[in-house]
């Protein structure tokens, strides 16, 4: 249901943004404990509506992720946000090509909500896993799966 006009008049004419906060994306901010000076990269299908919810939010450090490119351009993210893949391969393909942009101590999130399938919850936290990243051994109950990247834990080359 829409807003009454009067009021998306209001916020119109006051300047305020007529659509709120993604609810996942925010249940992933606060699940990454991120905070507005965290420089943020985000990855998805979902990334560019996420990259404009995030500038509203008054995040100023964020950027799209497509591929991770070396380890001296990349490893310099402190959150990675994967949002609305579809499917266990997309989810896979897109933090296999993205992971390597998180620094040492950054968190990964990961975005399940369309993976209705416990068996595909639980693969993509063994996918993590693979990666070298840290996952709590219950992650895959909720929407969203919390990965770590440890200390120490370069990407191959």
């Amino acid at each position: 249901m829409s807003p009454h006009p009067l009021r998306q008049a209001a916020q119109f004419l006051l300047g305020v943004p007529t659509e709120g906060i993604n609810p996942a994306l925010d249940r992933m901010l606060d699940l990454a404990e991120a905070t507005p000076l965290s420089f943020v990269a985000v990855a998805g299908p979902g990334a560019g509506e996420a990259m404009c919810q995030l500038w509203r939010k008054g995040y100023q450090r964020v950027e799209a992720a497509r591929r991770a490119t070396c380890g001296a351009a990349d490893e310099r993210s402190d959150v990675l946000l994967v949002l609305d893949c579809p499917t266990l391969p997309d989810a896979r393909a897109v933090i296999a090509a993205t992971y390597a942009m998180l620094r040492p101590g950054g968190t990964l999130v990961a975005d399940a909500s369309a993976l209705l399938d416990e068996t595909d919850r639980r693969a993509l936290a063994d996918s993590l896993r693979a990666l070298g990243l840290d996952v709590q051994p219950q992650a895959h109950l909720g929407a969203e799966i919390l990965a770590t990247r440890p200390f120490g834990n370069r990407r191959a080359a």
